[in-house]
């Protein structure tokens, strides 16, 4: 057994930020680190580091033989002490838990693993001992998601159908439907399908789905690749995410009236073969869906009819319209205390609810109020502030875990006189 252990444990698997990069809120990234010490062990420092970068490798068309263009950056640095650097503390043998909060600026990129890089984050914490020890590093990915709002171009898809139909000749219509255009990864969506003919003689021989990826990159103002102009693609790759077919049989099925069939089509987990909708200054990735009818006219031919569709695929807590966000109280010192764990998700903190029997050191998060994210919302009624925090407001302190998406601050406050 190592002398020191040190790991850290995030509250949530996953960071949800609503709405639009350029007006989104924030949200408060909370965990905990836990250091486990096998004998009392004097501690220097433990620093505590949120970053992201994003990666993006590729070769331009039309410079093949220039080599790779590269758009590497920092997405975002934050650092905090849990231990400060200075005199070494004793630290008594067994497990401490040690809560960290960082504040997540709403306009991040969220996690993707490109067919040309990846857009990651990641909280590290570094333990700095003395004497000739080591010091010990642990670090964990931090998965960030972007859930559109209202007003947004994925809300819709959230609410509308998904509709689709054509005519071949005048002679033959297709249609397809899904009760919505948006679908979460790592689940199987039912195509109703309708084959309509106005004559008889029509076969059906097939039916086909096919969900097809595209990953863009834009140009942007610096670029040295010879883009036309900002905002341009510079580059673009695609893959084939899902597909189904489904063969009626070398003669097919005779088509009378209106003929209904279902297509299921399997979308894989999300960053195992599906990449979330994604739109930011430098890459986009959107969804394709292709439905092709292989059809055998009363001549003998045989046609596809082909139906193009948009279909989006975003995180299931952007599909509900929920967003869980936590639950703060207020505190002396212009501060904001973040509560204990909700009570409506506790399979998210079931891997640490074995706290409560390990030594734990100051186990409630404080946040400054300057340091929380802004939500854009309009007048409070209670205060009369205009373009303030629903955390700023001490009015308006959010006193329910779970607030829609874009919510009016008016709503909020009407409770709260």
């Amino acid at each position: 057994m190592r002398p020191t252990t040190l790991s850290i444990l995030l509250d949530t698997p996953a960071a949800h930020l609503f709405g639009e990069r350029t007006a989104s809120a924030g949200v408060v990234l909370t965990g905990t680190v836990r250091l486990s010490l096998r004998t009392a062990t004097k501690i220097r420092r433990l620093h505590l580091t949120f970053s992201g970068e994003q990666a993006i490798s590729y070769i331009p068309h039309h410079h093949s033989s220039a080599g790779p263009a590269t758009r590497n950056k920092r997405l975002a640095y934050m650092t905090q002490d849990l231990i400060q650097l200075g005199v070494p503390e004793l630290y008594a043998a067994g497990t401490h838990d040690l809560p960290f909060a960082f504040v997540l600026p709403g306009d991040l990129p969220p996690t993707a693993e490109l067919l040309f890089g990846h857009i990651s984050y990641s909280v590290q914490a570094q333990l700095v001992l003395t004497g000739l020890r080591s010091s010990c590093v642990s670090k964990v990915p931090v998965v960030v998601l972007r859930c559109p709002g209202e007003g947004s171009q994925w809300a819709h898809s959230v609410f509308d159908a998904l509709s689709v139909g054509t005519q071949w000749d005048g002679r033959l219509s297709v249609e397809a439907a899904y009760g919505s255009c948006s679908v979460p990864a790592d689940t199987t969506l039912v195509l109703g399908v309708a084959v309509s003919p106005s004559e008889k003689g029509f076969s059906l021989l097939a039916l086909e789905a096919v969900l097809k990826e595209i990953q863009s990159i834009y140009a942007c103002a610096d670029d040295q690749e010879g883009a036309t102009g900002v905002g341009s693609v510079v580059h673009r790759e695609s893959r084939l995410v899902a597909r189904k077919r489904l063969a009626i049989g070398a003669f097919g099925t005779p088509l009378d009236g209106q003929n209904e069939f279902g297509v299921e089509l399997s979308v894989p987990p999300a960053f195992a073969g599906v990449q979330y909708e994604c739109e930011s200054t430098d890459i986009k990735v959107s969804h394709q869906l292709a439905l092709t009818a292989l059809v055998k006219t009363p001549e003998g031919q045989t046609i596809e009819v082909v139906l193009p569709a948009h279909l989006f695929v975003l995180p299931q807590v952007s599909i509900d319209g929920v967003a869980d966000l936590p639950l703060y109280e207020l505190s002396g010192d212009d501060q904001l205390v973040q509560s204990a764990e909700s009570e409506d998700q506790p399979e998210i903190y079931s891997q640490n609810s074995s706290r409560s029997s390990h030594t734990a050191i100051d186990s409630q998060v404080y946040v400054p109020l300057t340091d929380l994210p802004p939500y854009s919302l309009p007048v409070c009624l209670s205060c009369g502030k205009e373009d303030i925090s629903v955390l700023q407001c001490r009015r308006a302190i959010v006193s329910k875990n779970q607030i829609p998406p874009n919510a009016e601050i008016e709503d909020m406050c009407a409770g709260l006189e």
